[in-house]
């Protein structure tokens, strides 16, 4: 059984998953030149913060173990806020590409750095999988961005 702050950190992960797909979807619209690859990443993060609700709901029923480790609410918290912040940017044009770029490499490294799908232990099969896809889709977000930047230099 999840502890309150167990499930306030997965409704975080969860949240951040999906602001990632709002900021992804916001550069695809003003970067239409690159616009296939943001919305290539906008559509995995949707698929991320479903795999989170679903692992949330294994970790209620028991089937996932989730140990939070040195993950705090107020983290998440910060992380999210970074997040609303560059989205609001994004949001008035205050952007520019290279900028984008930045941010969202920042972003997905922070999240490997975290190794956020770490935390989850998998005690079924499908479980497992979903976590090793989470995390690799992860690492390939990383990959991605930077062939991106590296393009722009």
């Amino acid at each position: 059984m999840l502890k309150p702050f167990q499930k306030k950190i997965i409704d975080s992960m969860v949240k951040q998953e999906k602001l990632l797909f709002k900021l992804y979807t916001l550069f695809a619209a003003q970067f239409p030149q690159h616009a296939q690859l943001w919305n290539e990443l906008a559509k995995e993060e949707s698929k991320h913060a479903s795999w989170l609700t679903q692992l949330h709901e294994a970790a209620d029923k028991g089937v996932v173990l989730f140990e939070e480790g040195r993950i705090k609410t107020y983290t998440m918290t910060s992380f999210i806020e970074y997040l609303e912040q560059i989205i609001a940017k994004a949001e008035n044009n205050e952007l520019t590409l290279a900028h984008a770029v930045a941010s969202a490499l920042d972003l997905e490294r922070s999240l490997l750095e975290k190794n956020v799908f770490s935390h989850f232990e998998g005690m079924a099969d499908k479980a497992r999988s979903v976590l090793k896809q989470l995390a690799k889709e992860t690492e390939n977000h990383v990959g991605t961005v930077q062939r991106l930047k590296d393009s722009l230099s």
